[in-house]
């Protein structure tokens, strides 16, 4: 077999294909980075460590606890502090949360990355100087979806990328590397190299434990133009004459989350890879000559919708071929390529892919086209000789201040029902796809041919005041910034004025239906102008056209967010959750964490843990003085017997609830006290990296005490710094791996700290927000942060996976824990609200106060969704017959499933761009996938969690608990030990059954509370999470 298909294996035709998982299966170690070869010291040995960057953490985090085991509005263009861009203001934007800098004003050290750990070559339009690109005009984005593009793979030379340079603009996935036009020595020098984009359409392909988008990349087809590698001139060591560079320039000057153009060094050629493109697009400049090319045999090509028009192309040979006639290619028979003249499009259906191709010239071209052929005389040639390419030798047309711009899409992928992948061609679906109507879609194409998606913005419009009675809503808007293919013109914006383009709602607001993009499912509940027949099936559910430049997408925020659940813990399991808390409130932290001399994640799990003691210590203070909290969902009489619970236990004392906040305050402010030891601050400092604009801590070096473990220290001091060189360092905190899942646990514990502490809130109120502008920025008017660094705004989920993805990974951008992620954003809103009663007489803070609490809602809100669509895995089928309406009638069915029915396990446990997979980083045992979408234990649960799809997730819980615990060795027990049992008593809890749970808590042994898997949980707040839960009473 050969190599062929992205993301895994395959012979080429559905008969023979096997898949192969690229991403080790549970059977064996799974490092945090894919298993591949990479020169450069950078990332260690990672074969020989695998594990070793885990099992730092966790024994570091081991000693850190002290033991050896709305409503829509026109944004107004206001003074933001920051020089102006026009283009920012195409959408709301707020101001940033914060103008001050990292450096200057709040006084952290600084870093300039190198390596593999700085941006590449792309970027260097956005260098203060070309020549060093160490600094940069504005802040980079690390974790978006296109960033494999931009890899240092890429920059050096975008041809030998492979697979890995590729990217899932949905339905689409885009490659760099176009195939060598070879076997063509009538037009093709012998150093030509081809440079532009590749265009495939994958196909879901769907195992027990493993979905994945492949395709045959013979099925692809290129869009670019030749480059005569002896006539490039200045290719330096680093470069390659099909090399291109991130495009900045006057109409292109902010950098999207919803795609990136690329301009060619050595070709003036450009592209715009944008989320949703129903065409993959390039741009010519003056005297640049297209070529197509495919690894498929044409059937036919029409010229200009007339069937009595079609194109005889040249054989590779130049000579007259005699051919199969079942597998006849449109050749001419003297084996000459003639010349036509297109005056606007081309539509050609491929023998092997059986898709029909439909391509879109801005201004009238001549052409010719080449096609390889199966003689009578001969065998057929392997797939991968086959050889179609479309030359433009002239461009008619005496405008020369237009670029020329040519449209390429997929008119149908089942042409004639014979592909040599017949995924293409499922007609289980449930619902018609572009195929079913391959001549409406094709009228589509062309209406929309005239304008494409260059620079989007995603800006989101926050409430501005609180209202008391409705629900907030923030809507979301989405420009396109669709743009004329003549000379540069906006399709749909009077820049003049700054208006907001016309919106995606219940009427076509665009010209005549021109401006056409692909919606998602979620998308397409809220977006009325759509074509419902006009779908793909990709990866995330059905795929459809809408029309509308600017989309407006409401985003909820639910309740608001608190440390309370909707109702207190239940009477009767109040004296255990005290007997608890009378040891938990006792918690010292270790020295190390004291000190900031650990890893960034597993002392801040701690932190957390320590804040939800101290919020139920006082939670059942308030009971039992009679003064109750306002629980969203408790009848009076089940309070008042919460109430009579709590005044009968014994309770901690004010002075012991406020020593463990004294020492919870010291732990949160060490990690954000600058200068590292010698300033008194964290002995692991954080840092500011002004490459990429990011919060990253140095990393710790630690060297153990031997007579005391926990009184160890961080042998290095900046500029020596493990974090930042080694990948394996700190989870990958220095290269952007899990920023969230780290800093919202720093967030949440602030949150209690500034609850309680006002005074502190407001004194550290900037530094924490260094945590807050790192990953939840929400303005491209902070100068320092990228806006929104985890957020896909098309999907609305967050990647956790940073830099070393888009060099290793041919999946793309990752993200295991959908709960760590969610609690993240609910650390962001409770610290937001805390801070907020704290600002109460400072009307400027307190504006940027509720900024903070209204962004953590509004993410925790979208990733909740996103969870439940791409991670909680149960519902029924999409398409299925109660539940095939696009937007979905929630009183047919309470969720769709979004997956194969193929795929039998109840979650995801690393959700990829182009993959999604029932396994984890760090440990095989199922229980683990499962265990990593339910922590931790905080009130958000309530609605991250749906009482359905816990009764599903139960009893494969419980039953993949068990069997961990059946291992041997030191594996034996491992669910038990390793803290596992804990998410299964709260599991428990969800479907209803409160008492079972609470008797299977008690089962617990304490000191499974100080292993390094249950670290982030107490015997408080577990009994506590148990009896705060929704009981099913028919159970």
């Amino acid at each position: 077999m050969s190599p062929r298909q992205y993301g895994s294996i395959s012979s080429g035709c559905d008969g023979d294909q096997e898949s192969v998982e690229l991403i080790p299966p549970h059977g064996g170690n799974v490092a945090r980075t894919i298993d591949v070869q990479v020169s450069g010291d950078i990332l260690g040995p990672l074969k020989e460590r695998k594990w070793f960057h885990y099992a730092l953490a966790v024994l570091l985090g081991i000693m850190s606890v002290g033991y050896l085991h709305s409503r829509f509005h026109r944004p107004q263009l206001v003074d933001h502090g920051v020089e102006d861009d026009s283009n920012a203001v195409r959408v709301p934007m707020p101001k940033p949360l914060s103008s001050l800098d990292p450096i200057s004003d709040l006084g952290f050290r600084s870093t300039k990355r190198s390596g593999l750990a700085s941006p590449s070559k792309v970027w260097q339009q956005f260098a203060h100087d070309k020549n060093d690109q160490h600094e940069f005009t504005k802040p980079l984005p690390t974790n978006a979806w296109y960033m494999n593009l931009l890899s240092h793979k890429a920059a050096k030379n975008p041809s030998s990328a492979g697979e890995v340079a590729h990217v899932y603009s949905i339905p689409y996935i885009v490659g760099v590397s176009p195939q060598n036009p070879k076997n063509m020595p009538i037009t093709t020098t012998s150093t030509s190299i081809m440079a532009g984009i590749d265009l495939f359409l994958p196909v879901m392909k769907a195992s027990s434990k493993n979905m994945q988008m492949v395709f045959d990349k013979q099925n692809g087809v290129s869009l670019g133009a030749l480059v005569d590698q002896k006539k490039v001139k200045n290719i330096g060591e680093d470069d390659a004459p099909t090399s291109y560079h991130v495009i900045n320039d006057e109409s292109s000057t902010s950098i999207s989350p919803l795609g990136v153009g690329l301009q060619w060094n050595h070709v003036d050629m450009k592209s715009f890879i944008v989320r949703g493109m129903p065409y993959g697009t390039v741009a010519y400049g003056k005297d640049v000559l297209p070529t197509i090319l495919s690894g498929n045999r044409p059937t036919s090509i029409i010229i200009d919708n007339d069937e009595s028009n079609k194109m005889q192309c040249g054989s590779l040979t130049g000579k007259p071929v005699e051919q199969v006639p079942s597998m006849k290619a449109p050749i001419s028979k003297d084996g000459k390529a003639n010349t036509y003249t297109v005056e606007n499009e081309l539509v050609f259906h491929l023998k092997q892919s059986d898709f029909t191709w439909a391509v879109f010239f801005s201004k009238p071209v001549k052409l010719r086209c080449f096609s390889d052929a199966v003689p009578m005389v001969s065998v057929a040639a392997p797939s991968e000789e086959v050889q179609f390419r479309v030359d433009v030798i002239e461009v008619l047309s005496e405008d020369d201040d237009d670029e020329l711009v040519v449209r390429m899409a997929v008119a149908s992928e089942c042409t004639t029902g014979r592909s040599t992948m017949n995924g293409h061609c499922d007609r289980t679906l449930g619902y018609d796809t572009v195929s079913t109507n391959m001549e409406k879609y094709l009228e589509i194409l062309r209406k929309g041919k005239d304008s494409y998606p260059k620079n989007p913005l995603v800006g989101v419009d926050f409430p501005k005041e609180d209202d008391e009675v409705n629900e907030r809503v923030s809507n979301v808007v989405i420009d396109w910034d669709f743009t004329s293919i003549k000379a540069n013109k906006s399709a749909a914006t009077d820049h003049a004025s700054n208006k907001l383009r016309g919106v995606a709602r219940s009427t076509k607001n665009d010209d005549d239906g021109a401006s056409i993009m692909f919606a998602l499912p979620h998308h397409l509940e809220s977006l009325s102008d759509k074509e419902s027949s006009m779908c793909f099936h990709t990866f995330h559910g059905r795929t459809c056209l809408v029309h509308g430049t600017t989309w407006d997408l409401p985003v909820k925020h639910g309740a608001p967010q608190s440390f309370l659940a909707d109702r207190p813990p239940l009477a009767h399991v109040i004296p255990a959750i005290a007997r608890a808390l009378k040891v938990d409130i006792k918690f010292q932290f270790s020295s190390n964490v004291l000190r900031g001399a650990a890893d960034t994640y597993f002392p801040a799990k701690i932190m957390s843990k320590v804040g939800r003691v101290i919020e139920i210590a006082y939670e059942l203070k308030q009971l039992s003085d009679g003064v109750a909290p306002d629980y969203a969902d408790a009848d009076e009489s089940t309070v008042v017997e919460s109430a009579s619970a709590a005044a009968a236990v014994d309770l901690p004392s004010d002075s012991e609830i406020e020593s463990l906040l004294d020492e919870l305050q010291e732990s949160v402010e060490i990690f954000l006290k600058p200068g590292g030891k010698a300033e008194k601050g964290g002995e692991a400092e954080f840092l500011f990296d002004e490459s990429w604009g990011g919060f990253l801590n140095c990393g710790c070096k630690y060297t153990f005490d031997k007579e005391s473990p926990d009184k160890g220290t961080c042998s290095n001091v900046f500029p020596s710094c493990p974090a930042l060189a080694d990948v394996n360092e700190d989870f990958g905190n220095g290269f952007y791996n899990d920023h969230h899942f780290h800093y919202g646990y720093h967030c949440y514990a602030a949150a209690v700290v500034a609850k309680h502490r006002p005074e502190w809130g407001k004194r550290m109120y900037e530094r924490v927000l260094m945590y807050v502008r790192d990953i939840a920025n929400p303005s491209y008017f902070d100068k320092h942060y990228p806006m929104f660094r985890q957020k896909d705004f098309y999907l609305g989920n967050s990647w956790a996976a940073g830099l070393m993805s888009m060099e290793l990974s041919p999946h793309g951008r990752e993200q295991e824990s959908s709960s760590e992620a969610i609690a993240a954003f609910e650390g962001i809103s409770l610290f937001g609200a805390a801070m907020m009663s704290a600002f109460k007489d400072d009307a400027e803070n307190l504006e940027s106060a509720r900024l903070v609490r209204n962004v953590g809602e509004f993410l925790t809100s979208m990733e909740i969704e996103a969870a439940n669509r791409f991670w909680h895995v149960w519902g029924e089928q999409e398409g299925s017959t109660s539940n095939s309406s696009v937007v979905k009638d929630s009183t047919l069915s309470t969720h769709t499933n979004t997956y194969s029915s193929l795929y039998t396990k109840k979650v995801v446990g690393m959700m990829h761009d182009t993959m999604a997979s029932f396994q984890t980083w760090f440990a095989p045992q199922d229980v683990v996938s499962y265990g990593i979408q339910l922590i931790p234990f905080t009130a958000v649960a309530q609605r991250r969690d749906d009482p359905e799809w816990t009764k599903e997730l139960y009893p494969v819980y419980a039953k993949s608990c068990e069997i961990a615990d059946m291992g041997s060795g030191q594996n034996s027990g491992f669910c038990m030990k390793n803290g596992w049992s804990i998410v299964q008593a709260g599991l428990l809890a969800e479907t209803g059954k409160i008492d079972e749970a609470v008797s299977m808590a008690k089962d617990i042994p304490s000191k499974i509370y100080l292993s390094e898997g249950a670290n982030g949980h107490s015997a408080t707040n577990t009994l506590w999470f148990i009896s705060t839960r929704k009981r099913d009473e028919a159970q």
